[in-house]
């Protein structure tokens, strides 16, 4: 697409340059830039894109948009320029949208959003139209999809540029819908800007991302949003935020498990799957799951729920539920043989970890222990942390394991204290019911060594994630490859302790 025709009524100013130069895609991020791509230049939270002007024209770059006036020395004779002039993010969104000739316009897209449950539910999305010979594409935490493409995803949302490329690669593998996860950062940072959605979906808002949106009333109003570009919406009925919802916009449609149009009836949770009725507005299936636990009864009633406002066919998709999987690192399994049970799950915050361990109370064989393992994150809302100890110790485990989950720049030992002021002193002095080891790989450790034949050991926040983030710096760890190592009597990797280099060195109470 010819630049003056991509940037044509979008505002710009300061135009200079060959206004006929062919764009063939465009980022912000420099390091994604190739040959005939345009350049945004936007002031981020950590970096400013404008330092790195310089390297994206290296890379190829014949355009370059910014937020403020560059100099034409840094740019040279053959790279054209312009200046927004207002709303950057939302203008990027408008140019990635248009570079790919409005692909939300022509494939059905299923937004998901809320606190919890985003993962599962759009991968089951997925799952149910892809076993049925329905291709689905997939934007969200874990994967990014298109067709048969499959590659790791950077976060949850990704910048607008990306969101649009991967609707359009989705679109061009002939898929019939695309599911998204939509986190509350993504629409308040315009990631999924102009974007027009077949289907959104609300699962339920809880204590998260206060160190972002200050209040739980302007986290609750990003999420809002989404409904403004949904042509259905689906709120789950049980849930305050998501009744609040449904009373402001009478429009929208409630699903759950004991009420709305659609819901479950005659639900039955079993140590090896789920059944109950699927009741819609048309008709009622009975269906039996694989999944696990009432949480997951929830995300597969959202998905089923958001399949059939999408206008597809339930009879065909139904057949497939009984080779349905979870998400990965969401009430995952682990099994060597061991007499005891272990199980994954990336629940990281109060309302997940008080469902996760419901789960493990419905999973736990009678007369056994259920231990979790369990940390918060390091520069992210510091008050939900007592909250989450206490989620724990309400929850009903046997046996606490408080460790550290992605550190980042701040001390552990301060972060585990946040967190043990949620725990009474009488439960902190019981060195069988409390322990606290700050390096998670001991943790891991010491948590397999004290389970008995019978116990349940759940280990909560990590889920999918590879890596264990310390110091800024992402050295490869999961709790799925620690516990095995453990299992088999096996050291764990602890990378972070001393690196090759001799920096990132942390130093933890053991």
């Amino acid at each position: 697409m010819k630049f003056l025709k991509l940037i044509q009524g979008l505002g710009l100013t300061n135009v200079q340059g060959d206004l006929d130069s062919e764009i063939e895609d465009i980022d912000c991020d420099s390091r994604n830039i190739k040959k005939g791509w345009l350049f945004i230049a936007l002031k981020g939270a950590a970096a400013d894109g404008h330092d790195y002007i310089q390297q994206a024209v290296t890379c190829g770059a014949s355009a370059v948009v910014s937020e403020k006036d560059i100099s034409d020395a840094c740019l040279g004779a053959s790279v054209t320029s312009a200046v927004f002039n207002a709303s950057p993010r939302e203008t990027m969104a408008l140019l990635a949208q248009r570079i790919h000739d409005n692909p939300d316009q022509r494939l059905p897209l299923i937004a998901v959003t809320g606190t919890n449950g985003k993962t599962t539910t759009t991968m089951l999305v997925r799952q149910l139209l892809m076993s049925s010979n329905v291709g689905c594409g997939l934007i969200g935490t874990v994967v990014n999809a298109a067709g048969s493409l499959e590659t790791e995803a950077v976060r949850t949302s990704p910048e607008s540029p990306t969101f649009y490329r991967w609707i359009k690669r989705s679109l061009d593998a002939g898929d019939s819908a695309l599911a998204v996860e939509v986190s509350s950062h993504a629409i308040e940072l315009a990631r999924v800007h102009g974007a027009r959605f077949r289907v959104g979906l609300f699962t339920n808002l809880t204590q998260d991302h206060l160190d972002f949106h200050g209040s739980m009333e302007a986290y609750f109003h990003a999420k809002s949003k989404l409904f403004t570009r949904c042509v259905c919406g689906l709120v789950n009925t049980e849930d305050d935020y998501g009744r609040r919802l449904l009373s402001e916009n009478p429009n929208l449609i409630p699903f759950g498990l004991n009420s709305g149009a659609y819901r479950t009836e005659n639900l039955v949770l079993r140590h090896n799957g789920t059944s109950f009725d699927f009741v819609t507005p048309k008709k009622s299936f009975q269906l039996n799951s694989p999944l696990l636990g009432k949480f997951n009864a929830y995300n597969l009633l959202a998905a089923l729920s958001a399949l059939d406002a999408a206008g597809f066919d339930l009879e065909k998709l139904l057949p497939n539920i009984g080779a349905l999987r979870g998400a990965p690192g969401r009430l995952e399994r682990i099994d060597l043989g061991q007499p005891f049970g272990v199980m994954v799950d990336y629940a990281h915050t109060p309302d997940a970890l008080e469902k996760l361990l419901s789960a493990g109370k419905d999973l736990l064989t009678p007369g056994g222990r259920l231990h979790v393992l369990f940390g918060c994150g390091g520069d992210r809302d510091r008050t939900k942390r007592p909250i989450m100890a206490s989620a724990v110790v309400a929850g009903g485990a046997d046996v606490i394991w408080h460790t550290s989950d992605n550190t980042r720049t701040e001390d552990p030992e301060r972060m585990l204290d946040d967190a043990a002021s949620g725990i009474s002193d009488e439960i902190r002095a019981n060195s069988t019911r409390y322990h606290r080891i700050s390096d998670r790989a001991l943790a891991v450790q010491a948590a397999i060594r004290d389970c008995r034949p019978g116990d349940l050991l759940l280990l909560a926040g990590k889920g999918h994630e590879p890596y264990q983030d310390v110091m800024g710096v992402k050295y490869p760890y999961s709790d799925r490859a620690a516990v095995e190592a453990a299992l088999r009597g096996e050291e764990i990797p602890r990378p972070w302790v001393s690196d090759a280099t001799g920096s990132g060195t942390v130093h933890h109470a053991e």
